[in-house]
C-alpha cells in the first residue's frame, strides 16, 4: 500500500479554493479527527467484549430518543448515510 504525503501547503491551497460557507464543515471534520484520535488512545475493547449485551448497556442505544428535530430515526439515519456518501470529492494531492 502506497503512503500519500500531504503537505500543509496543499491543505491550505484546498481550503482557499473552498467556498467560505463550507469552512464550518472543515472545522467539524477536524474536530471529529481530534475526537477519534483521543478515543483510540483509550484501551480498545477485546473482541469478546463486543456483545449485544455490551451494546445494550452502552450510551448508543437510545441516543436519538429525545430528539425533536429528527422525526423517524431510520429515515434520518438513511439520510445521513446518503449525505456522507456524496459529501467528499477526491482531492488531487499531487499538486
Amino acid at each position: 500500500m502506497q503512503t500519500i504525503v500531504v503537505t500543509e501547503r496543499q491543505i491550505i491551497h484546498e481550503l482557499q479554493n473552498l467556498e467560505p460557507e463550507k469552512w464550518s464543515e472543515v472545522l467539524d471534520f477536524i474536530g471529529y479527527l481530534k475526537h477519534r484520535k483521543a478515543a483510540t488512545k483509550k484501551t480498545q475493547p477485546h473482541s469478546q467484549d463486543l456483545t449485544a449485551q455490551a451494546l445494550l448497556k452502552s450510551a448508543l442505544v437510545g441516543l436519538w430518543a429525545n430528539r425533536d428535530d429528527i422525526g423517524d430515526s431510520p429515515d434520518f439515519a438513511r439520510s445521513l448515510r446518503r449525505k456522507a456518501e456524496h459529501r467528499w470529492e477526491p482531492v488531487d494531492v499531487a499538486r
